[in-house]
């Protein structure tokens, strides 16, 4: 198995006298104010699997799960962890299928050079593009000691045995200011092949960013902040460069007891 790692460029902390001023609710049927369209994909059951139209994925990649995490060492050799974001992937029929955004609504929010997000949806395939809103758990003690760890965990399946590429870019203000590139051979496990990018340490931009948004008083001023601050995950087909999933992220800060929270679209352009 191959697993590489390439950053690229740091830039400013973004920040924006516009507050978002919304309730942090995952269920809502919209992203931002004012609420956008939904179209829901008529799926029968006997014709698609649960997670089509549902989940994040294509027939030919899927997500499985998304974390990020603090990770601290404790006496003993314990560990405890703490997920700032997660997602996971066990949808079943009787979920909605996923609401659609016109894509074109955010481009403001990613890079519209080469690579970007408008050059990345008008090549295709429009299956494969997801918006995914995070509301993230902020709740826990920051440690800048060796003990903490940063990490990003990603987890794939396919029918198709290939080598992918995960490009993931950090925006600020819509322009790109690191971007890390992984690579990864899968493992065939259970009819399928499983593409593991596992406890890839945080780049130092972000953790920074973390460690300045937690010491913002309060959560109005993280999420005004939070406002210019998108992320985009593109995975490529690594010999063929055919983009397999394109998924972009927005944040708020969670206010529930209950940790992080997410809502996932379709990206679509009428």
């Amino acid at each position: 198995m191959s697993h590489d790692g390439s950053y690229r460029a740091l830039a400013a902390w973004p920040y924006s006298s516009r507050f978002f001023s919304r309730g942090q609710h995952p269920n809502r049927t919209h992203l931002w104010h004012p609420p956008w369209g939904t179209m829901p994909v008529a799926l029968h059951p006997r014709e698609s699997p649960p997670g089509e139209g549902r989940s994040i994925g294509t027939r030919r990649l899927r997500l499985v799960e998304f974390q990020a995490f603090l990770e601290h060492q404790r006496e003993n050799d314990n560990y405890s962890k703490h997920l700032f974001v997660h997602l996971g992937s066990n949808a079943t029929y009787s979920d909605h299928v996923l609401e659609a955004i016109d894509v074109r609504q955010i481009y403001d929010k990613f890079p519209e050079k080469k690579g970007g997000l408008k050059d990345l949806y008008d090549k295709g395939p429009p299956e494969a593009f997801y918006l995914v809103k995070f509301w993230a758990d902020l709740n826990t003690t920051l440690s800048e000691d060796t003990s903490a760890f940063y990490g990003v965990s990603s987890l794939f399946e396919s029918t198709e045995d290939m080598t992918i590429s995960c490009s993931t870019k950090v925006c600020s203000f819509g322009k790109q200011v690191v971007e890390k590139v992984e690579s990864e051979n899968p493992r065939f496990e259970n009819n399928r092949y499983m593409y593991r990018i596992n406890r890839s340490p945080m780049c130092e931009y972000m953790v920074n960013f973390i460690h300045k948004l937690k010491h913002l008083p309060e959560k109005y001023m993280m999420n005004s902040v939070l406002e210019n601050f998108t992320i985009l995950q593109v995975v490529t087909n690594r010999d063929t460069l055919e983009t397999l999933l394109c998924i972009a992220f927005v944040f708020e800060v969670s206010t529930s007891e209950h940790g992080a929270q997410h809502h996932i679209y379709r990206l679509v352009k009428d």
